[in-house]
């Protein structure tokens, strides 16, 4: 049995206790098993500590409180800071269990406060309105007069001119009704979870929904042991809902999937293909397809870059910004391709050198071939909207592009190793045995942070630069190499 003094439930173990209260258990009782999060996840909350330091230039002659890791020190320093009835950062309190720091509270009128929360989504989400639950039933039952409870979001329709202007940045929206109804659940439920957190065994809590909403939790890696690596139930084409049903039953492998079991005609085919081990080929839709194809052909790719604080002028917040291409020209049908890159050398806005170098590139006819083509075109159709002179040049080229996608999409070709993915990082190592495994970099997130990384970051050498352009110049030119592949092998199939 598990001997400990329990204190407080903090904000964060509270939301982690609803989405799953094995989780909570762990929190407690076994951090050790719980993973650090990963880079792409630690890069999300850096961003976001950025952000809330720009959400309090908003509020002049505000007080930042030090963070302690005793409650109850914290406490005592927000309440010696509350007298001075001015904006406070990071203020804490404590009451019946609960512990939760505020990102503002706002003086109102000659006692009470506003509490606001900033968050660097684009809209307020179910899980905000619990988060700041929680702290108006925290604070309030600590003796503090909260008058109103608001949200700061990230306004995705602020466009940056020049520094950023944090008053056009945010939407400030009241949530003070939403939030007083959840009081009473708040008052019930953190007993509740208090209860589970002093349990001496965990939780027996089956997998489901509640590992991946409305995060992905760190525990899943451990949950999931059971669950097979490869050609599981859950790889079943946009069937997670009864993949569930299915491992209820003990079925876990997709190959076992049992007659009978309702399925769509995709579904049917991904599991024809499992228990044959053989590819499916619709020869009518392949070739129909490939007939779409007018040389020379171009394959193009591109890499983003995005986030919550837009990077260049003329920018919106999560706007996926090109810094890299890869282009791949056939010229005729066997010739040998010939491959045109770029990647922006700096923190200059990459955009127009990007348009200007695929006009030279793209000429007047000629298939493009993307694919999910439609990322592709959303960036030129962006990038040309705010680089007016291209506008007409993106128009007339959306004409020509053909989405390599749409055969995979369509079932027209499926492969078993697929395992249910229509993805490029799915089809290339199924039809072709090319792999992003062994790649420095091999994933477009990952490309994205890195590029990010070692362009805006100071302090970075030209050899790391360097050795990082290098990874994305291979990544990058795999995407448009593949697809020439993966042409090659529905050829084959159209013969």
């Amino acid at each position: 049995m598990i001997k400990r003094k329990l204190t407080y439930i903090s904000k964060t173990k509270y939301l982690e206790g609803l989405q799953c209260s094995k989780l909570l258990w762990y929190e407690y009782n076994r951090k050790e098993l719980i993973p650090p999060p990963d880079p792409a996840k630690q890069a999300i909350f850096d961003e976001g500590i950025k952000i809330g330091e720009i959400a309090r230039t908003l509020f002049p002659g505000g007080i930042k409180l030090e963070r302690n890791k005793f409650p109850e020190a914290q406490d005592k320093q927000s309440r010696e800071a509350l007298k001075e009835r001015k904006p406070l950062f990071e203020a804490g309190f404590v009451a019946n269990h609960g512990y939760a720091l505020a990102d503002v509270l706002l003086p109102a009128g000659r006692s009470a406060w506003e509490l606001i929360e900033v968050k660097s989504s684009t809209s307020v989400k179910e899980e905000h309105l619990s988060d700041v639950g929680f702290q108006l039933y925290t604070y309030r039952n600590s003796g503090l007069e909260v008058r109103s409870c608001a949200l700061m979001h990230i306004n995705n329709k602020y466009l940056r001119k020049g520094k950023i202007d944090a008053q056009e940045l945010f939407i400030k929206e009241d949530v003070s009704a939403q939030v007083k109804e959840l009081l009473s659940f708040t008052e019930n439920k953190i007993p509740e979870l208090l209860g589970v957190i002093v349990q001496p065994v965990e939780p027996k809590i089956a997998i489901g929904p509640q590992c991946d909403a409305p995060y992905e939790c760190p525990l899943k890696g451990h949950c999931w042991k059971h669950v097979p690596e490869h050609n599981s139930v859950f790889s079943l084409y946009y069937g997670k809902k009864l993949a569930f049903k299915l491992m209820e039953k003990g079925i876990k492998d997709l190959c076992a999937i049992p007659e009978g079991t309702k399925l769509n005609d995709k579904q049917q085919i991904q599991i024809t293909c499992c228990v044959k081990n053989d590819s499916h080929v619709d020869r009518d839709g392949v070739c129909a397809f490939l007939n779409k194809l007018e040389y020379p052909l171009y394959f193009l790719d591109f890499e983003t870059v995005a986030g919550g604080l837009p990077l260049y002028d003329l920018s919106r917040p999560y706007e996926q910004i090109p810094f890299q291409y890869s282009l791949h020209v056939v010229e005729k049908l066997g010739a040998k391709p010939k491959h045109y890159s770029f990647i922006a050398p700096d923190a200059a806005d990459p955009r127009s050198e990007v348009l200007k170098q695929l006009k030279d590139l793209l000429k007047d006819k000629g298939s493009i071939v993307a694919y999910n083509a439609s990322f592709e075109v959303s960036a030129l159709e962006r990038s040309a909207g705010i680089y007016s002179e291209y506008a007409d040049w993106v128009e007339q080229l959306k004409k020509r592009v053909v989405d390599l996608l749409e055969p995979f999409r369509a079932f027209n070709f499926y492969h078993p190793k697929q395992e249910g993915s229509n993805s490029l990082k799915a089809v290339l190592p199924a039809l072709t045995g090319m792999s992003y495994k062994e790649m420095e970099i091999g994933e477009g997130t990952l490309a994205s942070r890195e590029y990010a990384r070692v362009t805006f970051t100071e302090g970075i050498s030209p050899e790391e630069r360097k050795k990082v352009h290098e990874a994305l110049e291979k990544y990058c030119g795999l995407d448009t190499q593949g697809m020439i592949d993966i042409i090659e092998v529905l050829r084959k199939s159209c013969v």
